[in-house]
């Protein structure tokens, strides 16, 4: 019997041609594994629905799910708590300035990290794996919070936006993987790109680093979830400049400090407004940028960690 007459294999047209393939059968195993990875992601989920439901619900939802139920449902749904947090807490102020700390950060980071990876796929350099050496030991013994932080103050300063950017540009794990996706790139390519007069630069640039889409991608994702999460250290160098607090201070501040419920100043209902309600409405706002942007990213970054684990 042929696949053509054989039930367990069906038609599939793959680039224009009809390819008989075998069907999915339904196994145990793979019941047991969809019903285990779906209870999972709801657990992953459920936290950000719980925080979902909890921004958009009253005071009276609430008191009364405090009493009744685990989960606050938004009975009489508005949107009192994302007022007050845009009002009283100067979120706006603070996402335009975690915007730009962001797409700052990512793009400098992005080149000096193309830049090291891209070295360190020569071969043959006198040296070379010495200097490898000693940037892998960074990733395991630091000079200290008070000599980084002292470093810091004598370079670029404290109390401004550079000073948690450029200290923070290059992060050694995310070389190397970069420097993985970048050995991938045949040989054969650069070589014929110096035969025809092509600068370092220029390959790197030109060549590489597009045949590298999903490194590149990756690596970014990593640079930006860390930097827009990133509150620590601009709690120590803009410990005394609060109107260039990022988004992540800001919503670690609210969350710390316990904050009034205010007057209703504003256009909001103070009846309506609670502690709990406006710092989930916060944290929602922090994460709508993240959560816009990875959908984009999700196939470069599923192929890039992938293919940057395999050690070259």
């Amino acid at each position: 019997m042929n696949k053509a007459e054989n039930p367990e294999y069906t038609a599939k047209i793959v680039d224009g041609k009809v390819k008989y393939v075998r069907k999915n059968k339904i196994t145990v195993f793979g019941v047991a594994n969809a019903i285990f990875f779906g209870v999972f992601g709801l657990l992953c989920i459920m936290p950000v629905i719980y925080l979902v439901l909890l921004s958009f619900a009253s005071k009276a939802d609430y008191l009364q799910a405090s009493t009744s139920t685990v989960i606050v449902l938004p009975l009489h749904f508005n949107f009192e708590n994302y007022k007050v947090t845009l009002y009283q807490d100067n979120i706006l102020q603070a996402f335009g300035i975690s915007l730009f700390v962001t797409a700052a950060s990512v793009l400098y980071s992005i080149v000096l990290t193309s830049l090291g990876a891209y070295a360190f796929t020569k071969k043959g350099v006198p040296g070379l794996r010495i200097i490898f050496f000693l940037i892998i030991f960074t990733m395991f013994f630091g000079g200290g919070l008070v000599p980084l932080y002292l470093t810091i103050k004598d370079t670029v300063g404290t109390e401004n936006l550079f000073s948690i950017i450029i200290p923070f540009g290059i992060n050694t794990f995310n070389m190397i993987i970069l420097r993985n996706f970048f050995n991938q790139v045949p040989e054969s390519i650069i070589d014929s790109c110096r035969l025809d007069g092509a600068s370092e630069w220029r390959i790197l640039f030109t060549f590489v680093i597009p045949l590298s889409k999903a490194g590149i991608a990756t690596i970014m994702l990593y640079y930006l979830v860390a930097k827009w999460d990133d509150w620590y250290w601009p709690s120590i160098l803009l410990a005394n400049s609060k109107e260039l607090h990022p988004l992540a201070l800001k919503i670690r501040e609210g969350l710390n400090n316990a904050r009034g419920e205010g007057q209703g100043q504003g256009g909001w209902d103070p009846s309506r407004v609670f502690e709990q309600g406006s710092n989930a409405a916060m944290i929602i706002i922090g994460l709508i940028p993240i959560m816009a942007i990875y959908p984009f990213l999700q196939k470069y970054f599923s192929q890039g960690v992938m293919v940057g684990a395999i050690k070259s």
